[in-house]
């Protein structure tokens, strides 16, 4: 069965403020997965930005903010089959013949089982990015681990058996204070905790997923353009060829935006707006970031 038989399709989301990478995307999916139909969820503001470079383009809910906006994937593809991808990901291979293991879920990621243990040994892994407690959540589910998915920036859903998933995510989602703590909201805490609950367990990250940090220093090589991505694994040492990189957290600002300009020269695009958006996740990785953590420091230790 073809990716196109099955109502298989990609699925995004833009913001005024990041759609050249919502575009830079797009481009590397038509390169690497051609034919395969695109979705964008945008607001009006974004649309004329980011429409001539999607098949199909879906208003999002105004009501909703942020991460928010991630729990109603549902809503927002078009398609049976969806695979959702970050705006901040590129694609570099043909991405349905990868998801097939993925099927026998309604709703899939990468990710890993953390036990308590492992989290009682490790204060970082405790805790999740924005502050979930692990170990109280798997105890609250009575799971001997949780699923995690963090910094995926990618899913699988299939309609409409996916329903029970986002409904839960939503219902969890306004009780969130309660089942996940007095923190600060993050779909990918909420999916953790939907997954574990429903005993979904993470696809595995090797061929699929990866980020600039997944390879050895030095060894990362891209070309987007052509489809290419290639690294020796900082933890395995093996060569590994991923369909996708997620670019999360502002982490490699200019190796990143170098494939973008490659991307939109390839396709006779204005570059316009791209130097500016790098340096500006230059300055939120490197001097902002550092200095929120430098003050929650010095908070604690007051």
């Amino acid at each position: 069965m073809s990716a196109t038989e099955a109502g298989f399709g990609i699925l995004t989301m833009a913001t005024p403020g990041d759609f050249r990478k919502a575009i830079g995307l797009a481009l590397s999916l038509r390169a690497s997965n051609p034919g395969v139909p695109l979705a964008v969820a945008c607001s009006p503001k974004a649309r004329p930005l980011v429409a001539r470079h999607f098949d199909v383009v879906v208003d999002e809910d105004p009501s909703l903010r942020g991460f928010e906006h991630k729990i109603h994937m549902d809503r927002y593809s078009p398609f049976v089959e969806t695979v959702f991808f970050d705006s901040d990901v590129l694609v570099f291979k043909p991405v349905w013949p990868l998801i097939q293991a993925w099927r026998s879920h309604p709703y899939m990621a990468c990710g890993e089982l953390m036990t308590e243990p492992m989290c009682r040994l490790n204060t970082v892994v405790r805790t999740s990015s924005f502050g979930m407690d692990r170990i109280a959540v798997m105890q609250r589910l009575g799971k001997p681990a949780l699923t995690v998915i963090d910094g995926a920036g990618h899913a699988y859903f299939r309609k409409p058996a996916c329903q029970p998933v986002f409904d839960m995510a939503r219902d969890v989602t306004r009780q969130h204070k309660q089942l996940i703590g007095d923190i600060p909201f993050a779909d990918e805490d909420v999916i953790d905790y939907v997954m574990t609950a429903m005993d979904i367990p993470p696809a595995p990250w090797a061929n699929f997923f990866s980020r600039h940090l997944s390879g050895s220093p030095g060894t990362v090589r891209m070309n987007a353009v052509r489809g290419e991505c290639r690294f020796v694994s900082a933890t395995t040492g093996e060569v590994v060829e991923p369909c996708m990189m997620h670019f999360a957290a502002n982490e490699v600002p200019f190796a990143y935006h170098r494939q973008l300009f490659g991307l939109f020269r390839a396709h006779g695009l204005s570059t316009e707006g791209l130097l500016g958006q790098c340096l500006n996740d230059w300055y939120l990785r490197r001097i902002r970031d550092r200095l929120s953590a430098m003050k929650r420091r010095l908070l604690r230790a007051i």
